[in-house]
């Protein structure tokens, strides 16, 4: 199963316009770098650079969240791609509602301007490819496979509790996180 998991990823990678049916049932995604693509050390072209799994439905999960830019605060992904590229795109760090609440601050967002430029930067750079879950496994056995995929691409944005020991670049990127979630408890302090 989990061949078939890394074949269909492969198989249907491609820019998210590309996609035209984009499927509705849980499964398993992963992003990685389009042509001429680079997130300075995080990746370059065609390297996997996130694994994620979608509960109940890869197109709420992907387009509903990943690539809407009012979603920052829900979306690892775009937390880290935005931490990465901060200074780049001039993006500054809010609490993700306005409160000093240590979750709120942990799930940071950014102010509006830059969350648009961080999806036009993801449009532009990110290639997604998934693998469909049409048998309706139980979650449980979906978030083993999840980690076992992980564990073979090595993404280098996961930061995953149970997998983030494979990522050699977790500390690093944990320490513009940090920048991040410090600058959005600076700004409720002023």
């Amino acid at each position: 199963m989990l061949e078939n998991i890394l074949q269909s990823i492969r198989d249907t990678a491609k820019l998210i316009d590309g996609h035209l049916d984009y499927p509705t049932c849980p499964g398993i995604y992963a992003f990685m770098l389009k042509d001429n693509a680079s997130l300075k050390e995080f990746g370059t072209q065609h390297q996997i650079i996130y694994v994620g799994i979608a509960k109940e439905s890869l197109k709420k999960r992907d387009l509903g969240n990943h690539f809407k830019s009012s979603s920052t605060g829900s979306s690892t992904l775009r937390r880290s791609i935005g931490a990465i590229l901060k200074e780049e795109l001039s993006l500054i760090a809010f609490s993700r509602n306005g409160t000093n609440n240590k979750r709120e601050i942990l799930n940071y967002t950014f102010n509006d301007a830059g969350n648009n430029t961080l999806t036009k930067w993801m449009l532009k750079n990110l290639i997604i490819g998934y693998w469909k879950d049409g048998h309706s496994i139980p979650y449980s056995k979906l978030r083993s496979l999840e980690e076992d995929v992980i564990k073979i691409l090595k993404p280098t944005l996961d930061l995953d509790a149970r997998t983030k020991k494979y990522n050699v670049l977790a500390n690093h990127l944990d320490n513009l996180r940090k920048v991040c979630r410090e600058e959005a408890l600076k700004d409720l302090k002023k």
